[in-house]
């Protein structure tokens, strides 16, 4: 008698790899263009004089604007004295 492996043999398709390397492809368009949003939210901050807080504690939906004497949210309009 011949015993059962436990283990069922994997095959990967073809299909497969190309539908990863499309995902990989995605995911680093995806992060450049965060870098490049980045940088420009940045660059707007330091023109208009104001600075990019943290997530914005009502709804996390946006960093907050930071501002000399206050703070808000430009997603929901939280807005917080400083």
């Amino acid at each position: 008698m011949i015993p059962l492996t436990a283990e069922p043999t994997i095959r990967r398709d073809e299909d497969d790899d190309e539908g990863e390397a499309d995902l990989e492809d995605r995911l680093d368009s995806l992060e450049r263009e965060q870098t490049r949003l980045e940088r420009t939210v940045s660059g707007l901050a330091r023109e208009s004089n104001v600075s990019i807080g943290g997530s914005c504690p009502h709804c996390e939906e946006a960093y907050m604007i930071q501002r000399t004497d206050s703070m808000y949210c430009p997603a929901c309009r939280n807005r917080t004295g400083m």
